[in-house]
């Protein structure tokens, strides 16, 4: 079943996140191969960057505190594909889904205290042979209304 373009420009959101200093420093440990959270000793294989989890090597950068990774983004903006991707309007089947692929345009960096707002928006609807391709466009601001991130966000369903 193909997904109607009538959809296009459908929107999502705004979904909203309060960042924190663990949830930022357990997402860095994380990717850099360790495990987050006091459950298990040891260090990752590779400690993350000082400017991703150490206070004082934030405080003392062009920053002024912690940042985010730059793939922390997928904790919160991807909020409206995941909407987008169940909302029964769009009659996808999940079991068909396949998350074809995302990329990031980053802006001001994230840091601890900073609450985001993220929406979405329904830009790409296309059908190839027997495969439909939805993609969604985020956006996430923070408090002071600067985009952090606008995320492109591509699934393909197939027929």
């Amino acid at each position: 079943m193909a997904i109607d373009r009538k959809h296009l420009g459908r929107r999502y959101g705004p979904y909203r996140y309060a960042v924190g200093l663990e949830k930022l420093r357990e997402f860095a440990v994380a990717v850099a191969g360790g495990i987050p959270g006091s459950a298990f000793p040891g260090e990752p294989p590779q400690p993350p960057h000082p400017l991703l989890v150490d206070e004082a090597a934030g405080a003392a950068s062009p920053y002024g505190s912690v940042v985010a990774a730059p793939t922390f983004c997928a904790v919160f903006a991807m909020r409206p594909f995941a909407a987008a991707c169940v909302d029964p309007a769009l009659g996808i089947d999940l079991v068909r889904l396949v998350h074809a692929e995302q990329e990031f345009e980053y802006g001001a960096p994230i840091r601890p205290g900073d609450v985001l707002e993220t929406t979405g928006e329904v830009t790409g609807i296309e059908a190839r042979s027997r495969l439909d391709f939805l993609t969604v466009t985020t956006t996430s601001v923070n408090q002071r209304g600067e985009r952090v991130v606008q995320g492109t966000w591509t699934a393909i369903v197939r027929g």
